[in-house]
């Protein structure tokens, strides 16, 4: 095989497993327990979270469970605290709140409302097991998740759906933020915005050579997920500074430092 992480993953995919996994609600702690349907929607929302903020796989992991909400009400919404730049010592964050309202693009209507409901179940799931954990998706009674599990957790998810990179390629965790960035630039969200949201630099290429595919055209699953970057339909609130133990200079937090 050619273990290609630059592959990107489709949005009908994330779409896909989006939908399934609502659809699978109903019955799955009846089919699989507790901690089993906590451990199913934990890498089902993991992994359309990270399609929709375009983030890798470590930092996807990374994540600490005060870094993530969700409201209750359906016109509240989803919000993910993201690095902007770093400092040696620092990282400059902010929060960024997705509606959860209604909405279309280009006559698709938005699927956050949906991944809210997804978020919602996980982390009801999660707290039934014990008190919250440190980390976004850490289960109780677990270590620390790495960028590993994250790698067994796509793979998971993609064979129970039956889901196959083309020939001579594997989908990998790291798909994730390429199919995003690659569905973003073809339903033409802003170039600036794309490079915020994923922590690309404005200034730099590494986006441009590495994660945006041409061959990705335009789809309504991309509309669907992604459709709020194209009007700013999203709310960023006022950063601030935060002390990051090992945090380096650079304008690309986003992308790993060596």
């Amino acid at each position: 095989d050619t273990r290609d992480t630059r592959v990107p993953m489709p949005a009908a995919v994330a779409a896909r497993i989006l939908r399934a996994t609502l659809a699978a609600l109903p019955s799955l702690a009846a089919r699989q327990g507790s901690r089993g349907a906590a451990d199913f929607l934990r890498r089902r929302y993991a992994f359309v979270l990270s399609f929709v903020f375009m983030g890798r796989q470590d930092t996807s992991t990374g994540l600490r469970s005060a870094d993530h909400g969700i409201d209750e009400d359906s016109s509240g919404f989803i919000w993910l605290r993201i690095s902007e730049k770093m400092r040696r010592g620092w990282a400059f964050r902010r929060i960024v709140r997705l509606p959860l309202t209604a909405m279309s693009y280009h006559g698709h209507a938005s699927l956050l409302p949906q991944l809210g409901e997804l978020g919602r179940a996980y982390l009801a799931a999660r707290a039934a097991l014990g008190a919250a954990p440190e980390w976004l998706f850490q289960l109780p009674g677990e270590r620390r998740p790495l960028t590993r599990h994250m790698a067994g957790w796509v793979s998971e998810t993609l064979d129970e759906e039956g889901v196959r990179a083309p020939a001579g390629f594997v989908y990998l965790g790291h798909s994730l933020r390429s199919g995003g960035s690659s569905a973003a630039e073809a339903i033409r969200v802003p170039r600036f915005r794309g490079n915020w949201l994923g922590g690309w630099s404005q200034n730099g290429r590494t986006r441009e050579l590495h994660y945006m595919d041409p061959s990705v055209l335009p789809s309504p699953e991309a509309y669907e997920l992604l459709g709020w970057l194209l009007d700013g339909s999203y709310q960023a609130l006022p950063p601030s500074w935060e002390r990051r133990r090992g945090a380096a200079d650079t304008a690309e937090p986003g992308e790993p430092t060596s």
